[in-house]
C-alpha cells in the first residue's frame, strides 16, 4: 500500500459530526478572548514599564 491509500484508511470521506455543546463552545471562546486580552495587556504593561 502506498502512503496516499493509508491516509484514506486513516481519514474517511464521510464525516462524522459529533455533537458540541453550545455552552461549552462559549466557555471556550470566552477562555481564547481573555486569555489573549491578559496576554495583550501585560505587553502593555512592560512597554509602558520599559519606555515610560
Amino acid at each position: 500500500m502506498s502512503g496516499i491509500d493509508y491516509m484514506r484508511l486513516a481519514m474517511p470521506a464521510e464525516r462524522e459530526e459529533s455533537p458540541r455543546d453550545p455552552a461549552l463552545k462559549r466557555k471556550a471562546w470566552r477562555a481564547v478572548f481573555l486569555g489573549s486580552a491578559v496576554f495583550w495587556g501585560v505587553v502593555v504593561f512592560l512597554i509602558w514599564t520599559f519606555w515610560g
